[in-house]
């Protein structure tokens, strides 16, 4: 009987250890994905944004958790890190350094295993905007200012008090002209702002040059190192189908703890790995799924083409797309790998969001200069076959009615701007970042900030607005 009882406690002493450790081991998993998207975007807001931390808190992360906003947040403004703790357990730690904005570092990481020589951006001048840094044309000929700053008014004005706006940013461009901005408290023109899956678009302007320049093949497969077993499947996705989220690779996009893409940002060191290590759900071209994880592998192609280490990605983007432009506020944030995060995280002032845009509206041209190989814009807003929303293009959202019989998205409407032209495109990402772009209006439009709604955002009202006040020929 007693070897009995003793077999029995054993197993019981054992199936409890075993639920200890797997409990244990989801706890800190879950903790370490909370602290580690804390620290990242406490520390771009704070030293990136130059927002104040309790004010970053409360308007940008407090909204989508109020668990976000309870953390140990620990700022060292000399050393430029962010450490945060639940508890005085689960340390993460994002650092800010110069090129990079802020890395936020693997666990158990005290500092980046790579750097990056940031360039010195040439000195601003006061001449008109896109050149310089001149004011915005208070009285330029067909523009009914009246509506067009009741316009602006409005994408500022809070609608429901429980659900503030938090508008940061708003630039709109007509004909090339900077005709109207804005900005919120403590934010001004030379503020770079987050994002979020804006980036996605930048992430299309870097593969579209490298297109260009004879280095990558849109229809042809990309090389991905995790997909070059014999007989993967997955050796087969080509570009095309990258940039249009029609891959067919696993991932969730939704945004919970524990899921793909909230991993993905929070806690893995290589985005792009991550995601390349996903198996395939579907053929390629089958099914049209939103990806943020598919953008992070375009992201390390794109270091991987222009030499393999974060200089030489950051010079690439810096000499072949803003410099270019002018738009010397860019900076695209890297995972710990020292890869971009080309989903999510590049930071830039209302102003050159702006410049980005009216590259775009300009079929790539500027000032005279190709950066674009033609007819990127055009291909850019094409929409994707297999999207019966026919609202995506090539990492560019589209304002275009659906296919009747399309299904209904809830969390998103169709078109996207029921009040805005249909042939409007935009780069679009979370908390309501937008660059619009209505090539039947020459007319180009940014609005930034922190709003929880995407609904509430107010960008349909502001499109529709700025249409409104512009006599277009």
């Amino acid at each position: 009987m007693r070897r009995v009882l003793f077999i029995i406690a054993i197993a019981v002493v054992t199936v409890l250890a075993s639920m200890g450790a797997y409990l244990y081991s989801t706890v800190r998993d879950t903790a370490l994905q909370g602290t580690g998207y804390v620290a990242k975007n406490v520390c771009s807001g704070h030293f990136v944004s130059r927002m104040p931390v309790d004010r970053f808190i409360a308007e940008a992360l407090a909204p989508i958790d109020e668990s976000l906003a309870d953390m140990n947040v620990a700022v060292d403004e000399a050393a430029r890190t962010v450490d945060v703790n639940v508890y005085g357990l689960f340390r993460r730690r994002a650092v800010n350094r110069p090129g990079l904005g802020c890395v936020l570092l693997a666990p158990g990481e005290d500092a980046p295993s790579f750097t990056v020589t940031a360039n010195e951006p040439p000195p601003r001048t006061l001449a008109p905007w896109p050149l310089g840094d001149g004011p915005a044309h208070d009285a330029l000929p067909g523009v009914d200012y009246v509506a067009l700053n009741a316009a602006v008014d409005a994408a500022f004005a809070d609608r429901d008090p429980e659900r503030p706006r938090h508008t940061k940013a708003v630039a709109v461009i007509w004909r090339g002209n900077l005709i109207a901005e804005r900005y919120a408290d403590g934010i001004d023109q030379a503020t770079p702002l987050i994002s979020w899956s804006m980036a996605k678009s930048v992430t299309n302007a870097q593969i579209g040059i490298l297109i260009g320049q004879g280095a990558l093949d849109l229809d042809a497969p990309p090389p991905v190192p995790e997909w070059n077993g014999e007989g993967d499947a997955r050796a087969a996705i080509t570009l095309d189908q990258m940039l249009r989220m029609s891959s067919g690779l696993e991932f969730d996009e939704t945004y919970n703890v524990g899921t793909d893409v909230t991993r993905m940002l929070a806690l893995e060191p290589s985005a792009g790995g991550f995601a390349a290590a996903k198996p395939l759900a579907h053929a390629p071209d089958e099914v049209w799924y939103y990806s943020s994880g598919t953008s992070n592998i375009l992201a390390r192609l794109i270091r991987d083409t222009v030499g393999g280490t974060a200089q030489d990605h950051y010079e690439f983007a810096q000499e072949n797309l803003f410099q270019p432009i002018g738009a010397n506020s860019f900076i695209l944030e890297m995972d710990a790998s020292g890869a971009s995060i080309g989903s999510s995280y590049m930071y830039a002032t209302a102003r050159d969001w702006a410049r980005l845009g009216q590259l775009f509206l300009q079929d790539g041209v500027w000032q005279g200069e190709r950066i674009l190989p033609e007819g990127w814009a055009a291909y850019s807003q094409t929409p994707t076959p297999n999207n019966p929303l026919r609202n995506y293009g090539a990492h560019f959202w589209l304002n275009n009615d659906p296919d009747p019989g399309a299904p209904r998205q809830e969390f998103l409407p169709t078109p996207l701007w029921p009040d805005a032209p249909r042939d409007a495109y935009a780069m679009n990402g979370f908390q309501g970042q937008h660059v619009v772009i209505v090539p039947s209006q020459d007319l180009v439009v940014v609005r930034l900030g922190f709003t929880a709604d995407y609904l509430g955002s107010g960008v349909n009202e502001l499109i529709a607005g700025a249409v409104a006040a512009v006599s277009a020929e």
